[in-house]
Parts: C-alpha cells; sequence; structure tokens
C-alpha cells in the first residue's frame, strides 16, 4: 500500500473507533436512570459505573503508553478493537447490576489497549499538524457522543436497553476489518522507549505538569456531565426532552473542536484555556443558578462548546513539550483525567442523596473556576511563554 493511502486508512481506522467509543460511553450515561429502574439501584451505586469503568481504562494506558515505543502497535490496536466489540455484546446480556460493573470495566481495559496507542500513532502520522489533528479526532469522538444518547432514546422507544449494545458492538466490526487489513503505522518506530529514569524530565516540563493538573480538573467537570446531566434534565425538564439534553451538550462538542483546532494553531496553548476557562465559570454559572426552559438548554450548550476544546488543547500542550515520547504524554494525560473523571462522580452522586441533583450539579460552577485560576497561574509561569510554540 502506498505511505499516503496507508497514512489516510490509519486515519479513518481511528477516527471511527474514536467515534464508537464516544457513543458507547455517552449511551452509558443516557441509560444511567434506565439502570437504576431496571436493576433497582440507588444513585450511590449508580455512581460506580464511571470509576469501575475507569480502571480498565487506566491498566491499559500505564501497561501499554509507556511501552509504545516496543510493542507491535498494529496488533495491539487490533486486539482492542475486537475485545471491545465481545465485551459490548455481553455487557448486553448482564443479568445484574455486579455483572453489568464488570464488563463495564472489561470494556474500558479493552477500549484503552486501542486508546492508549491511537494518539502516539496519530502523532508520528501527522507530525506537522498535531495539535488540528488531536482536535479533529475529538471532534469525531464528540459526533459518535452526540449520537449515542439519540440511539438510547430511540431504542429504547421500541426495544429494550440491551439493543444499544448489540449495535454498539456491530458497528466495531467495520473498524477490525480496516486495521486487519492495512500495514503498520508509518512512522511509529520513531517512538523512544521510554524508561523510570525518564519520568522526572518529563514532568519537569512546564507544559506537561501543567497539563497534569489541568486535566484533573477538566476530567471532573466532563465526567459529571456525561454521567449525572441527564438525571439533572429528568429533575429539571418534562416530556421528551429529558432524552436529548445530553445529546444538547454534546452536539456543542462538534463544532467546539472544530474551532479549538483552528485556535490552537493561532494563539498560546495558555492564552487560549485562560480565556476558555473564564468564560465557563460565568456561564455554568448562568446554567445552574436558576435559568430554565430556552435560557438553560442555550447555556449547557454554550458550556459543552468551550468544554469541548479543554482536553485536545491540553494534551496538545504536553505532547508538543516532549514530541518523541507521545506515548508517554499520552499516558500522563489520560491517567491525569481520568483521576478527576472517576472521583468527581461519586462525589456527586453521593451529594445528590444527601441534598438533591440540582444542588450537587453546582460542584460544576466551583471546577470551572478552579481550573481559571489553574490557568492563570500557568499563564503567569513559565508555561505561558513555552506554551506559544503552537
Amino acid at each position: 500500500m502506498e505511505e499516503i493511502d496507508n497514512r489516510t486508512y490509519w486515519l479513518i481506522a481511528i477516527f471511527l473507533f474514536v467515534g464508537v467509543s464516544g457513543a458507547t460511553i455517552q449511551a452509558r450515561g443516557a441509560l444511567v436512570p434506565t439502570f437504576e429502574t431496571f436493576f433497582e439501584v440507588n444513585k450511590s451505586q449508580l455512581g460506580l459505573i464511571t470509576p469501575v469503568g475507569t480502571v480498565g481504562y487506566l491498566v491499559a494506558m500505564l501497561a501499554l503508553g509507556s511501552a509504545s515505543g516496543r510493542v507491535d502497535i498494529r496488533k495491539f490496536l487490533l486486539a482492542g478493537v475486537a475485545l471491545t466489540g465481545v465485551s459490548l455484546l455481553l455487557i448486553g446480556a448482564a443479568p445484574s447490576f455486579i455483572v453489568l460493573l464488570g464488563l463495564v470495566g472489561m470494556r474500558s481495559l479493552s477500549t484503552g489497549i486501542f486508546r492508549a496507542l491511537d494518539r502516539p500513532t496519530l502523532s508520528h502520522l501527522y507530525p506537522e499538524s498535531r495539535a488540528r489533528v488531536f482536535s479533529l479526532q475529538e471532534m469525531t469522538w464528540a459526533i459518535g457522543a452526540m449520537s449515542g444518547p439519540i440511539l438510547v432514546t430511540v431504542i429504547l422507544s421500541q426495544y429494550s436497553w440491551r439493543a444499544t449494545y448489540l449495535v454498539l458492538a456491530a458497528l466495531t466490526v467495520p473498524v477490525f476489518v480496516v486495521v486487519w487489513r492495512l500495514d503498520a503505522p508509518t512512522g511509529t518506530t520513531n517512538e523512544r522507549t521510554f524508561e523510570r529514569s525518564d519520568l522526572r524530565p518529563l514532568l519537569s516540563k512546564p507544559g506537561v505538569y501543567g497539563m497534569v493538573v489541568a486535566l484533573i480538573v477538566v476530567g471532573g467537570i466532563e465526567s459529571i456531565y456525561f454521567t449525572w446531566l441527564p438525571s439533572y434534565a429528568d429533575a429539571t425538564f418534562s416530556g421528551w426532552i429529558t432524552g436529548i439534553v445530553l445529546s444538547i451538550y454534546l452536539a456543542a462538542y462538534v463544532p467546539g473542536r472544530l474551532v479549538f483546532s483552528r485556535l490552537s494553531d493561532r494563539y498560546s496553548f495558555t492564552r487560549l484555556l485562560l480565556v476558555t476557562s473564564v468564560l465557563l465559570t460565568g456561564l455554568t454559572y448562568t446554567a445552574f443558578s436558576g435559568a430554565s426552559g430556552s435560557l438553560l438548554l442555550g447555556s449547557i450548550f454554550g458550556v459543552g462548546f468551550l468544554v469541548s476544546g479543554l482536553f485536545p488543547t491540553l494534551i496538545s500542550m504536553g505532547i508538543e513539550s516532549m514530541p518523541s515520547f507521545s506515548g508517554p504524554v499520552n499516558v500522563v494525560a489520560n491517567v491525569s483525567a481520568q483521576v478527576g473523571f472517576s472521583t468527581a462522580p461519586v462525589i456527586v452522586g453521593v451529594l445528590a442523596d444527601a441534598t438533591s441533583i440540582e444542588t450537587a450539579i453546582l460542584v460544576q460552577i466551583g471546577l470551572a473556576g478552579l481550573l481559571a485560576l489553574v490557568m492563570l497561574v500557568l499563564e503567569l509561569g513559565p508555561t505561558g511563554t513555552a506554551s506559544a510554540i503552537s
């Protein structure tokens, strides 16, 4: 296969899988109210879904991301697709909530195998435009994520929730076929092998340690919306609109990430992130401090637009600091995001049981303000200058 064709088809395969993974995560979020009634569990128990789904993902990230310079990337990407498809089928057949939790962990491990290596692969395939490709990759994730709740709404109107996972499993088949027929991705032999002694120099880079702190907060912000926005909608709205509020939020990710893919090529990372986080704080306050009806829906769309650019811009900042260690930086970024991703929904679940989901969701205002403070410190510090390379 010609090198340019090989690169293009790898891009297509990776983007397709990322889209399916986005649909899977958000379909799960949209099904949380259904799980609550079907398995007869409370909100504190439902809050366990996200951390359990994080464990396998982190294991795969830590095991493979740091070894991206010495593994057969094609074989592991293929295995990740196959295992994801199988685990989705099994989730759809889960007989109890405990089994469901275990299978969610298995699915996250399978997806983590692929996601530990996809961004390093793209980094070497497109070294001249990493930030833009990463933002477009995350835009593809957003398209899938936006589709997930819509898929759930359509399926629940006619069938059991279990059919959702049958459809998602089927979507992994064309990705498997494409990867099976491709040669190994070009350029990945440039990835350096990561040793334990490299960790301290890696974390000493302003662009990397700034990314770590910010992504912990961003992971918490995103996971709360993914897990609890449908429940908040149930308590705030009535009728069919409750089923698509999460899709409205996620729909903003598509234009948002397209816009950020361009902005990240024009402005320094920290300055762009600082402005975004300040706007996010104000809009989050507007959304959850008394807004209702169309104002609330519009605010949620605006919040999604701003949040959409945070993760890809932050990870681009980290990888640009150490491009020869794109795999390890990808691991550090994902582990950081997953720390916030796994803990925040549990906290909100406990608060919701103690008070109400309307009160618990106010945590988002504090997290947005904290992110703005972090980015202000980074802009005023050495990383503000370092990130100007974007």
